[in-house]
């Protein structure tokens, strides 16, 4: 039986993100949520990129055949989309925060 799928959201209204597995989106949200700090000032995309990539190959459940660094751009779009990630500055470096 197939895995039950999510469609990623996109921060722009007018464009649309791919459609994952919930059980590898559960493992990704976990693994970004845990990386991305609550307060200011924040961690920058660079670094936010590393740590999730060298994290999420560890985590329980993961499914090492999946790609870390695209899951976790993917992951930082479908999560600004719904409100829970917030870029503090638009200009580089972006950095990233927990809402």
């Amino acid at each position: 039986m197939p895995a039950e799928m999510i469609q990623l959201q996109h921060p722009d209204p007018t464009k649309r993100n791919a459609r994952i597995a919930s059980n590898a989106y559960a493992v990704a949200r976990r693994t970004v949520l845990a990386v991305v700090p609550a307060g200011e000032p924040g961690i920058t995309l660079p670094a936010y990129l590393d740590e999730v990539a060298a994290k999420l190959p560890k985590a329980k459940g993961w499914d090492p055949s999946l790609s870390p660094r695209w899951y976790a751009m993917a992951m930082k779009l479908d999560l600004e989309a719904r409100g829970e990630l917030k870029r503090i500055n638009r200009r580089p470096p972006q950095r990233l925060v927990r809402t």
